[in-house]
């Protein structure tokens, strides 16, 4: 089986915590061949870690150009401040580098059409890591509509309520205190929600917000809630909240029954009632997977195309902007 030479780009939280847990049990598929971060030490404790935990030492890069320029890569994952999405995208392409990218695809519509543009110029792969789409009990709820367990569907109701302090290491990241993306992180966290509902759904046709911005310390505006509508029909509401904490709460009502999502299951009632536990996962790892598929068999890139995190992205642009009038989406991507 070919293995990936993979290049890490930025050795943060998200690459640590999140891309290399997945990683190493990849390890037929990837080698991590090359490291580069802001923070020079921060790649150098990556590549301890790589070899404390796979037994080789992947090469530490001063620069993003001499990464790839050393001929170490065919592939680069980017786990970057969001506004450095484009333009590493960009360096990638041109010298021939396929590339995984963090979500979300950029700061803002404008900039993030750049890399749905390049997409259908370039031959190589430009994924955007969006690890909800892979998850099982989004695909699940999807599956139960399909099936008619609730009938039809009326009506979905998410209330997210993180309540996030000043000691949490998010909230401690410098560029996520003077965030350069829309709605800082409503859009950065808020992305995952929109691709989860556009997975049970479709895409969304329009959406109205109002924001507040609740604290002094998460950078910008951290409530939102929005009414809008999919376009086969379904009305929904999405509240997030990033500085009060609560339990969240996600239900989907049907014409015969309900759906209610938990934290350990899926719970139906109504027409038929039955509860399905949920399953223990790496998202991460399907991801990588999918990306590894497309590199090496030619499947289409359908879960991590930039027009699929562009409308993920434009849901958040256009509430915050709405002012609590409908914004059409399909419009306000053009």
């Amino acid at each position: 089986m070919k293995k990936i030479r993979l290049g890490i780009v930025g050795c943060g939280i998200a690459a640590r915590d999140l891309h290399f847990p997945a990683l190493k049990e990849l390890t037929d598929k990837f080698e991590i061949t090359a490291l580069t971060s802001r923070t020079k030490e921060h790649a150098e404790n990556f590549a301890k870690m790589v070899f404390d935990t796979l037994g080789y030492k992947p090469k530490v890069f001063d620069t993003y150009d001499e990464l790839l320029s050393s001929g170490e890569v065919e592939a680069v994952d980017l786990t970057l401040p969001i506004e450095l999405n484009v333009p590493f995208t960009k360096k990638a392409i041109e010298k021939g580098i396929h590339v995984i990218c963090e979500k979300p695809i950029s700061t803002d519509i404008e900039s993030g059409k750049e890399l749905v543009n390049l997409s259908v110029e370039t031959d190589k792969v430009i994924y955007i890591a969006e690890n909800y789409r892979h998850a099982f009990k989004y695909n699940k709820l999807r599956g139960l509509i399909g099936e008619g367990a609730i009938g039809r569907p009326v009506f979905a109701d998410w209330h997210w309520w993180v309540g996030m302090d000043r000691d949490n290491k998010y909230v401690k990241t410098t560029w996520r205190q003077k965030p350069r993306h829309i709605g800082g992180f409503l859009s950065d966290g808020g992305v995952h929600h929109v691709a989860a509902l556009r997975v049970i759904f479709g895409d969304i046709l329009w959406v109205s917000g109002q924001v507040r911005q609740l604290t002094d310390y998460l950078g910008d505006v951290d409530f939102i809630s929005t009414l809008f509508e999919f376009e086969n029909g379904v009305i929904a509401n999405y509240t997030a909240c990033y500085s009060i904490k609560s339990d969240e709460y996600f239900e989907i009502v049907g014409t015969e029954g309900k759906m209610r999502l938990t934290p350990q299951s899926i719970v139906v009632s109504g027409k038929r009632d039955e509860e399905i536990s949920l399953i223990q996962e790496n998202t991460f790892k399907k991801e990588f997977e999918d990306f590894y598929e497309i590199l090496t068999t030619g499947k289409e890139n359908i879960l991590g195309h930039p027009v699929e995190a562009l409308k993920d992205l434009a849901f958040f642009e256009a509430a915050i902007k709405s002012k609590g009038e409908r914004v059409f989406i399909p419009e306000f991507l053009k």
